[in-house]
């Protein structure tokens, strides 16, 4: 046995061999604990270098600059702020403008809701300034809504509504109206209010039911409809309005289940994932920008251009700074003027594919089915009772879109509405004696279609073949200008058409399922299922 010279020595040399091994055990972990968090940040920085490598680094001065800042916006910057469509931008168009012995008999307007916050949480969102642009009437409808607060009125203007808060907040809040939003319906109504009020007989105090007012049940869509009835119509008017909901965005009323539009809509979605598809660099900047623009990014957020490009309005809408991301191993990453229009640009293209799809006609024909006929029975509600005189629904992007494309009316436009955006049906009657004594009770009432100021009623097939103004000019039976006619103020480039209201009567009952090979609507929701 080894004399390691004195009893207290073994005890020493273990407690010294011990402390050397928690030494070393503390190393060992630490060191796997460092390996381990190099591993993650690697992965993460790895797969955030590969995500936002479309986004280099640049002097660019738009890194630094909002969008609307640009001195000389290019037209591709200036077709994206366009679709801001600030207040100051809303201006008459073709509205009303119909030559020959015509009387405006009623109108249905389809608008979408005013600019709102994003649907998704991005970056730098409570420093984005929403209240913007206000328009004249602005302080003056503030008042007005103080002052009817709590009263007997406004739970009868309301209805369905009340209790729901009629102006939005300062901020950018997620998917809600922002005063910039009511600024542009109050532009629009006193739009409209110079277009159409004189002429159907409502400049001083309406009367109950001249004027109907529906509403989707969201904040945004209500607001803007209150919005745009203030600056439509005198304070005693609203007093004869009620408003009135739609539990749908399409406006189905009492035709909304339909289990064939999810199978349509499915396909529609995988031609759209199809179409990026085969844009791999459009691909590439959509997830490199969603990884810098969103705080909280997902799967679905990364591969969707349109998410995309509703999360940049704000920015773009409202002149705050393009985001930029942060990162340990990279420079500033920044979102840019040409990331921005090259998105908005695919998305144009994407657009004008939207005709040649067989699926989205097919749901839209499914969504919109309600809401024509709708329409349509106010028409004739017109024709026989000439009221309502204003038929108005405040819905949203989509609503247009179901509407426009079940008409046939397909443009970049249509598919995807800028905000505060109108499509006009305008009810004509023709004063011409011989009309309804040759084609029958009826065939005197045509109707037209104008679309933020473009008159579209030549795009709609059943009016193509159809007899109208245009025909009837040409035989030298119309002319001069009638109450329908310009005020001499505006002149439109081509002559108009009007398509007769029957026409649309018969596209309703007669070929409206036609492309699903059926007569009727619950055939057409069930058959291919």
């Amino acid at each position: 046995m080894v004399n390691y010279g004195g009893s207290d020595v073994l005890p020493t040399l273990i407690m010294r061999l011990t402390s050397q091994h928690r030494a070393m055990y503390c190393y060992l972990v630490l060191s796997v604990w460092i390996f381990l968090l190099l591993g993650g940040m690697y992965k993460y920085i790895g797969t955030e270098d590969v995500s936002i490598s479309v986004l280099k680094h640049s002097n660019n001065d738009f890194t630094t600059r909002s969008f609307s800042q640009n001195i000389r916006p290019d037209i591709k910057a200036r077709r994206v702020i366009k679709v801001c469509n600030s207040p100051q931008m809303i201006t008459a168009g073709n509205e009303g403008i119909v030559h020959g012995n015509y009387t405006l008999e009623g109108v249905l307007v389809l608008i979408r809701h005013g600019d709102r916050g994003p649907l998704t949480h991005i970056r730098n969102i409570s420093s984005t300034n929403c209240a913007g642009y206000i328009d004249s009437e602005f302080p003056s409808y503030e008042t007005y809504l103080e002052n009817i607060t709590g009263t007997p009125f406004l739970y009868q203007f309301l209805g369905p509504f009340h209790g729901f808060p009629l102006m939005p907040g300062s901020e950018c809040a997620l998917g809600q109206l922002t005063r910039v939003g009511i600024s542009q319906l109050l532009a629009t109504g006193k739009l409209l209010r110079s277009l159409y009020i004189d002429r159907l007989g409502l400049l001083n105090v309406t009367s109950p039911g001249d004027i109907v007012v529906y509403s989707t049940r969201y904040r945004r869509t209500i607001q803007s409809g209150v919005a745009l009835l203030y600056s439509l119509l005198t304070s005693d008017g609203l007093h004869n309005i009620a408003l009135k909901e739609s539990q749908s965005m399409s406006f189905c009323f009492d035709d909304c289940a339909c289990p064939a539009i999810d199978l349509y809509h499915k396909k529609f979605l995988q031609e759209l994932s199809s179409h990026l598809k085969s844009h791999p660099a459009v691909m590439k900047l959509v997830k490199s920008a969603a990884a810098v623009v969103y705080e909280m990014l997902d799967k679905h957020l990364s591969s969707d251009p349109h998410a995309l490009k509703d999360a940049l309005l704000t920015y773009v809408c409202h002149g705050a700074r393009l985001p930029c991301l942060e990162t340990y191993t990279l420079p500033e990453i920044c979102v840019r003027t040409e990331h921005v229009t090259g998105l908005f640009a695919y998305i144009e293209w994407e657009a004008r594919q939207y005709p040649k799809s067989i699926n989205l006609r097919r749901s839209c024909l499914l969504r919109a089915y309600g809401l024509l006929k709708s329409i349509v029975m106010y028409m004739l509600r017109i024709m026989s009772e000439r009221r309502p005189k204003i038929v108005i629904y405040s819905g949203h992007d989509k609503t247009i879109l179901y509407l426009a494309t079940a008409l046939g009316i397909i443009t970049d436009t249509t598919a995807y509405p800028q905000y505060a955006s109108r499509f006009i049906i305008e009810v004509y009657k023709s004063n011409d004696a011989n009309t309804a004594l040759e084609s029958g009770p009826g065939s005197e009432f045509y109707f037209r279609i104008v679309y933020n100021g473009k008159d579209l009623t030549n795009r709609i097939h059943f009016c193509k073949t159809s007899t109208s103004v245009t025909s009837l000019q040409n035989d030298g039976r119309l002319g001069g200008i009638g109450r329908g006619g310009n005020s001499g103020k505006r002149k439109s480039s081509r002559v108009p058409v009007l398509c007769p209201i029957e026409s649309i009567i018969r596209f309703l009952h007669d070929d409206y399922f036609t492309p699903f090979n059926v007569t009727n609507l619950k055939d057409a929701c069930t058959n291919h299922i």
